[in-house]
C-alpha cells in the first residue's frame, strides 16, 4: 500500500488499496457481463431462505415502519435482498459502479472555487461504493474519510474492495483514525471532503418519522471551520443509477451542529423514501434514543 504520510503503523492519507489476492483475485476476474445473471442467480436463490428475507424485512422496518404500511415494507423487503446482492458483486466490478451520471457537479465547483474547503454529505444509500469515484470523473478528485478498520491487510476483503472502489478516479483516502486534526487540515488546504452522515453517534436527529441517534461530526467539523456542505442524494429511475449534488449549505446559517444535522437528514428523505431498498444495512447506521 502506498501512502503519502505514515502514523505509527496506519496510513494518513491512501492512494490505493491494498493489492486483492486470493478468493479476491477471482471475483475481479468475472466479466462485467456477466455480472447480470450472476446476480439474477443469487438473488433468487437468497429469496428462497426465510432468514434472509427475515433479516431484510427487519432491515426495512427499522427504516420505514412510520412511513410505509407492512404491505409496502414486505414488498420493499424483498426488493431489498435483490438491491443487497447487486452491491456485494458490483463492488468487484468498479466500471459499472464508477462512472454513475452525476447531476449539480456544478455546485461543487462553484463550493470547490470559495476555498474553504467544502464537505461532501452523504448517506450509505444507493451504490455508494462507487459514488466517489463518479463524482471525481464528473467534477475532478476529492478526498474522503475513512475508518482505519477499513485499510491494511487484517481488513475484511469486502473492505479493501469498498475502498479501491472509491479511490478510482484519483481520489485520496483520508484515514479517520490519524485524529480528528487531519479532517481539519483538509478542509483548510481548500479540498473536497466526503463524510458519511449516518455514523453511529449520539446526536439525537429525526429521519423518516422517527427520532434516532446519528453523527454530528460532519456538522460540527463544518462550523468549525466554515466549509460549505454539499448534500449528495442516490437515486434510481428508469432503471438507471444516479447521484446528485445539492447546492453549497453555509453552515453557519444553522443555530447550532444540531439544526445544521437535521437539514442534512432532511435532505436526504425523499431519496431514500423514493429507494428504499437501496439502503444498506439502515440498522448498522443509526440507534435509537433508547440505545
Amino acid at each position: 500500500m502506498t501512502a503519502d504520510t505514515t502514523t505509527s503503523e496506519k496510513p494518513v492519507y491512501l492512494t490505493e488499496g491494498v493489492p486483492p489476492k486470493g478468493l479476491e483475485r477471482v471475483r475481479l476476474a468475472v466479466p462485467d457481463a456477466a455480472v447480470p445473471l450472476l446476480v439474477k442467480a443469487r438473488a433468487k436463490r437468497k429469496l428462497r431462505k426465510p432468514e434472509v428475507l427475515a433479516q431484510a424485512r427487519e432491515e426495512m422496518t427499522w427504516l420505514l415502519d412510520a412511513v410505509r404500511t407492512p404491505e409496502e415494507i414486505e414488498a420493499v423487503s424483498r426488493r431489498y435482498v435483490e438491491q443487497d446482492t447487486w452491491r456485494s458483486e458490483l463492488r468487484w466490478h468498479y466500471k459499472m459502479i464508477d462512472f454513475q451520471p452525476v447531476e449539480g457537479a456544478d455546485n461543487l465547483a462553484r463550493a470547490r472555487k470559495l476555498g474553504r474547503g467544502v464537505i461532501i454529505s452523504f448517506l450509505h444509500h444507493g451504490q455508494y461504493e462507487g459514488a466517489m469515484a463518479s463524482v471525481a470523473h464528473a467534477e475532478a478528485p476529492i478526498h474522503i474519510a475513512i475508518s482505519p478498520e477499513m485499510i491494511g491487510p487484517e481488513a475484511p476483503a469486502f473492505l479493501r474492495q469498498h475502498v479501491r472502489a472509491g479511490l478510482v478516479g484519483g481520489n485520496t483516502g483520508v484515514n479517520v483514525g490519524a485524529g480528528a486534526n487531519i479532517l481539519v487540515e483538509q478542509l483548510a488546504a481548500g479540498r473536497v471532503l466526503a463524510i458519511a452522515t449516518d455514523v453511529p453517534g449520539k446526536a439525537p436527529v429525526r429521519f423518516l418519522g422517527k427520532d434516532r441517534r446519528g453523527s454530528s461530526g460532519a456538522a460540527r467539523l463544518a462550523i468549525g471551520v466554515n466549509a460549505p456542505i454539499v448534500v449528495m442524494t442516490a437515486h434510481h429511475e428508469n432503471g438507471t443509477i444516479g447521484l446528485k449534488l445539492g447546492e453549497a449549505i453555509e453552515p453557519r446559517d444553522f443555530a447550532d451542529h444540531d439544526a445544521l444535522l437535521g437539514h442534512l437528514m432532511a435532505a436526504q428523505e425523499d431519496a431514500v423514501l423514493a429507494w428504499p431498498e437501496g439502503y444498506h444495512h439502515p440498522t448498522m447506521r443509526w440507534g435509537t434514543l433508547e440505545g
